[in-house]
């Protein structure tokens, strides 16, 4: 060969784009260019996260729109096959199999399941979540964030017309919740957001934000109109999505390849298990009564109106000094959470606004409690006041504060890379979430198991009664899609199985229609004592109980094979059993 040849040869594999000799990507340059792509095509969620690139922006979920996602999910799936594992570290391996399940999922949703087609739910969610956060989030200023309030509230009318294109057969249960959904969406709009920023004094960004909302909230208005008078007497496609789908979904978003019947087996033993819990608990509160009779006195254990916030403060409180002394966490120094009644605009029951790990200078984090309204009969009031019976409230704020999601959340700001430290929505909605409901579920259990509250048992029967509910999640969502049971079927079993009052049992089976995956709750607590107890194994003596709960959480929000490939390298053992 020449040497003009070698000459030509030698310039062409030295060129910039030739592929045979480019040098891949950092992984972590992969993972931000993906997220980048997720936070462009769902802002909201992003925000959410910590994401500010599109906060003034709204979610585009026209069909060319959704069609671009799909071929680009399948085009960034193909590039995480070619990673070279080789080089990377093993928080990038783990990082790598996490990205694959959740690109997975995503086009199990988009382009199998195809949600956009068939659940209004979504398009209520991205106004809602969307304007929420940029209400409640203190990222930015608060005149940029009633800026971009109004931005996003201009592209309601157009998300609208893509719902009425897409939609076709939705089930019925689905449209009237997305109707409940939509109303309070209207209701957010023109009554909660000016509360919101009621404070900017820019008469031009006060006019800018009326005007957006209104023409925001008739949009929305129009369009529950037509949910019930055109596509709810139309509405009769099934909510059911088989049980290959819901193994589809564990596989790829928990990477749980567990078959159904397996884990139906897994629900049923334990169901089993805690509910002699439950009855020997009771006793131990009363034994002359029935368990649910003693339950029923301790549902009407609570504080009156006007008290609940003060309540949950001192519950905290307790739960913080009870973490301390037990040393199941050396706590952050200097982070405090505000707890606090809810806003006007944010009822709820109750809910944690942590500081979202990817947040580049972490913002207040609120965990809010919902008191009886003043204008509501008394009986109501009660009602709604039971669900925060003393012991309930200590269980709730164990999941939600600590140690739970906002303890979880200070210790995912040092997890390794990103991906691990998305808090909310990275799979499709709504998530499943083992690793992060998973571990605040766990948290439940572990303050009972370590004695708080010791001495009144009624602490633990409450923290068992959450954990029924719980597993029976996993028994209905995998009935449900089977279509072995219908959701009244399902909503008698939460009533039977669960103790649950018969609206609370049939919110639960409805869930199980739109939400197939939600024992993942389960399913993650599970998964966590188990890795506990190999872990322990594996240690010996050297085994710390502080130091595994903080590895746990630095590790940040992951399926539990990524915990146990964390903890326990090249663990080949199931997940659960």
């Amino acid at each position: 060969m020449d040497p003009k040849t070698i000459g030509v040869i030698v310039a062409l594999a030295l060129a910039p784009g030739v592929a045979c000799c480019r040098s891949a990507p950092p992984f972590s340059e992969l993972v931000d260019e993906y997220l980048d792509q997720f936070a462009r095509r769902h802002p909201s969620i992003a925000a959410g996260n910590g994401i500010h690139t599109y906060d003034a922006t709204l979610e585009d979920f026209s069909a060319g729109a959704i069609a671009s996602e799909i071929d680009g999910l399948r085009a960034f799936r193909r590039r995480l096959d070619a990673v070279d594992l080789a080089p990377l570290t093993p928080d990038e391996r783990v990082d790598h199999r996490i990205l694959q399940g959740i690109v997975d999922g995503w086009l199990l949703d988009l382009d199998t399941v195809r949600t956009w087609t068939r659940n209004p739910m979504i398009y209520a969610s991205a106004i809602s979540d969307g304007v929420h956060n940029l209400m409640t989030m203190e990222s930015s200023p608060v005149a940029s964030r009633m800026m971009q309030a109004s931005a996003k509230l201009t592209a309601v009318p157009r998300l609208l017309a893509s719902a009425r294109e897409n939609l076709q057969r939705p089930p019925r249960v689905f449209v009237e919740r997305a109707t409940v959904m939509f109303r309070g969406a209207s209701d957010l709009v023109a009554r909660d957001l000016p509360l919101a920023f009621a404070d900017v004094a820019d008469p031009v960004l006060q006019g800018a934000l009326k005007s957006a909302a209104g023409s925001a909230r008739r949009a929305i208005d129009d369009y529950v109109a037509e949910l019930e008078s055109k596509v709810l007497p139309h509405a009769t496609g099934a909510y059911a999505l088989g049980t290959a789908a819901v193994e589809a979904r564990y596989r790829a978003e928990e990477l749980i390849d567990t078959p159904a019947p397996a884990l139906m087996a897994i629900g049923e033993r334990e169901l089993r298990t805690l509910q002699a819990d439950f009855e020997a608990t009771a006793a131990r509160v009363d034994r002359s009564r029935s368990s649910l009779d003693v339950w029923r006195d301790v549902l009407d254990d609570h504080p009156t109106r006007g008290e609940l916030a003060a309540a949950a403060q001192q519950t905290v409180d307790d739960l913080f000094a009870f973490i301390r002394e037990r040393r199941l966490v050396d706590l952050p120094a200097g982070e405090r959470v505000v707890v606090a009644a809810a806003p006007a605009f944010d009822l709820g029951l109750a809910s944690m606004h942590s500081s979202p790990p990817l947040e580049p200078h972490p913002v207040k984090s609120f965990y809010y409690v919902t008191d009886a309204q003043a204008d509501w009969p008394p009986e109501r009031q009660n009602a709604w006041l039971q669900k925060f019976n003393y012991p309930t409230l200590a269980d709730i704020s164990a999941h939600e504060v600590a140690p739970g999601h906002y303890v979880h959340s200070l210790f995912m700001r040092r997890t390794p890379g990103k991906i691990r430290r998305i808090w909310i929505g990275l799979n499709p909605f709504p998530q499943p979430s083992s690793g992060q409901d998973g571990w605040a579920h766990y948290a439940e259990q572990l303050v009972s198991d370590e004695g708080f509250k010791r001495d009144d048992p009624r602490y633990r029967l409450a923290q068992i009664s959450e954990a029924l509910t719980r597993i029976c999640r996993l028994i209905v969502g995998l009935r449900l899609h089977s279509g072995e049971w219908t959701i009244d079927q399902s909503a008698q079993f939460f009533e039977r199985e669960a103790h649950l009052p018969a609206p609370a049992a049939r919110q639960e089976a409805v869930r199980g229609t739109y939400d197939p995956t939600y024992g993942g709750y389960f399913l993650g607590k599970t998964a966590a004592f188990k890795l506990r107890r190999d872990y322990e194994s594996a240690r010996g003596r050297a085994f710390n109980l502080r130091e595994f709960h903080e590895r746990v959480m630095t590790n940040g929000i992951a399926p539990w094979w990524a915990h146990r490939q964390l903890l326990l390298p090249g663990d080949t053992r199931p997940v659960i059993e």
